[in-house]
């Protein structure tokens, strides 16, 4: 079943509002757009086009048997053809398609998009690491208590801090107080088995600014609630908003973007996402001391407005149809046509074009469909495994911390999200454009990008991911014989593990399905979270 990644309103004069070039486009006239060698074409700065025109640099590659190669090309893909890259998706010369975007533009949509989205993680790693805060608040005492129990020496060792509150006076059940955390996981991973493919049907955009706003009506909500279960409720649709957002991110990058490229950016996003991350966190236990724990949300909020302000203003609808032959680098016949220019009414218009429901339903299907083919399987089940992991670190990072004989001072908790910093550089370099370099140097002596490319890239967050869990495992069991240094080593190395696993399955099943885009990252963004939920408290 053909597939097309995207769909978006055509320009003007615009032959091929149907999804198919003509004929011609497969004729002997046909020129690849590629770029030299010489030129960064593994960064972030290829291709910068600008309306119609593309760069000075932009060559094209005329081939020596034109009727051969051309149906080669839309079949075998290659991403060198006599040692120039071959760009694809191979782009149009409508100033609309996505690809066209100025490299400033584009930075500037991934830098509000990938911000908006570090909510969600940021959600889940901080208020996972205050899940004591909670189980004191809805036990009817008062959370500044902690930093006076911190400085009498934190909880008596080899005590479960949460378990110990749990048996205060009308505290509720630890499962509930675990819930605040896990619970919104679940939702995350059945809100985009619906949303991702609303995004094929409607677009990107709509999407986005509407589960945006409902993030934010979810963080005000819990900021405001009085009670475990309206908490509870308010944290799920957070998580809707915030975990569609995060989820859609590899989705709109891999519509503006070449696939040579997709390393570099989309790490680059997820890496982005570690500084809002450590600044909330560091800042998070003093915020909760000064003034109440009501204020992240409210922080949360606020900044997630501003981030989607940006979102609106800064990026354009990135659906936009393209044929197999196109995504494997065969461009269309354009010439003799016109084509309607990008205008500030266009780049904030709220739909672009018909609505594709029937492309929704199918893509939901295929979803389903695709579930166990080997190469979604293996990284979902991956990707499962290292969020799961990660998740658990983080629920049970701040109660180890606060316990003798470590016994942290409860103000300086926010420090142990630092080395979650340190990983997102990490996968910044590894994963981003040391990983493009890596597949893109193999894809040259090959002749063509092959996904199987990526899985070198895989091995180096896979067994830090491994290894991070082991001696997170060991460290916090025995606080005796190991210090919190090489616990939190342990998260951090877990962290990486995650980001970059994260990253790589992206690109990989991007590149296995280039036509199935939206099922293989529905798949691996909602059954990660099915698969990852679990009852906190067994780990």
């Amino acid at each position: 079943m053909a597939f097309p990644t995207a769909s978006s309103q055509p320009s003007r004069s615009n032959p091929f509002s149907n999804g198919r070039p003509p004929e011609s486009s497969r004729s002997n006239e046909t020129a690849w757009p590629c770029d030299d060698e010489k030129n960064d074409h593994h960064g972030l700065g290829l291709h910068n086009t600008s309306s119609t025109q593309y760069n000075d640099d932009t060559k094209y590659s005329e081939p020596t048997q034109p009727s051969i190669d051309v149906q080669a090309q839309a079949h075998a893909s290659a991403l060198y053809i006599n040692g120039k890259l071959i760009l694809q998706p191979a782009p149009t010369q409508d100033p609309r398609d996505p690809l066209n975007l100025s490299l400033s533009r584009k930075m500037l949509a991934c830098f509000y998009l990938s911000c908006f989205g570090a909510l969600a993680a940021a959600a889940e790693l901080i208020l996972g690491a205050m899940l004591p805060v909670f189980a004191l608040e809805y036990s009817g005492l008062d959370p500044k208590i902690l930093k006076l129990l911190a400085s009498a020496g934190g909880f008596p060792a080899n005590t479960d801090p949460l378990k110990y509150l749990s048996m205060l006076p009308n505290a509720p059940p630890i499962l509930e107080i675990y819930l605040l955390a896990s619970l919104p996981v679940l939702v995350i991973g059945l809100s985009n088995l619906i949303l991702v493919p609303m995004a094929i049907s409607v677009g990107r955009r709509p999407v986005v600014l509407m589960t945006g706003i409902l993030a934010i009506v979810g963080c005000v909500w819990a900021g405001n609630s009085r009670s475990l279960p309206s908490h509870l409720l308010a944290r799920c649709v957070q998580a809707v908003g915030a975990g569609t957002v995060e989820s859609l991110i590899p989705f709109v990058i891999q519509d503006m973007v070449f696939a040579h490229q997709r390393n570099s950016w989309i790490s680059g996003a997820f890496a982005a996402q570690g500084i809002i991350i450590i600044v909330l966190g560091i800042a998070a236990p003093q915020i909760v001391i000064d003034l109440s724990w009501r204020y992240m949300y409210f922080i949360t909020a606020s900044g997630a407005a501003f981030f989607l302000v940006g979102v609106f203003f800064f990026l354009p609808e990135t659906r936009w149809e393209r044929t197999r032959a196109e995504m494997n680098g065969m461009p269309r016949n354009e010439s003799g046509y016109s084509h309607a220019p990008r205008t500030f009414r266009y780049n904030i218009a709220f739909f672009h074009g018909e609505m594709k429901w029937r492309k929704g339903w199918n893509a939901f299907v295929d979803t389903l469909r695709t579930f166990f083919y080997p190469h979604i399987f293996f990284i979902t089940m991956l990707n499962s495994v290292m969020i799961a992991s990660t998740f658990a670190a983080g629920y049970t990072i701040a109660p180890a911390l606060i316990t003798a004989p470590w016994s942290w001072d409860f103000l300086l908790l926010g420090l142990c999200l630092l080395p979650i910093l340190v990983a997102a550089i990490a996968v910044a370099l590894v994963t981003g454009k040391a990983a493009d370099w890596m597949a893109n140097r193999i894809a040259k002596k090959r002749g063509a990008r092959l996904p199987e490319n990526q899985l070198v890239n895989l091995v180096f967050p896979t067994i830090c991911g491994i290894i991070g869990s082991v001696i997170f495992g060991l460290a916090g069991s025995n606080p005796k014989d190991y210090s919190y240094f090489t616990f939190l080593t342990g998260f951090g190395m877990m962290a990486f593990g995650f980001l970059g696993a994260n990253t790589i399955g992206a690109v990989y099943v991007l590149e296995c399905y280039p036509h199935l885009a939206g099922p293989a990252l529905v798949n691996v963004a909602s059954f990660r979270c099915l698969l990852a939920h679990h009852k906190p408290e067994d780990t």
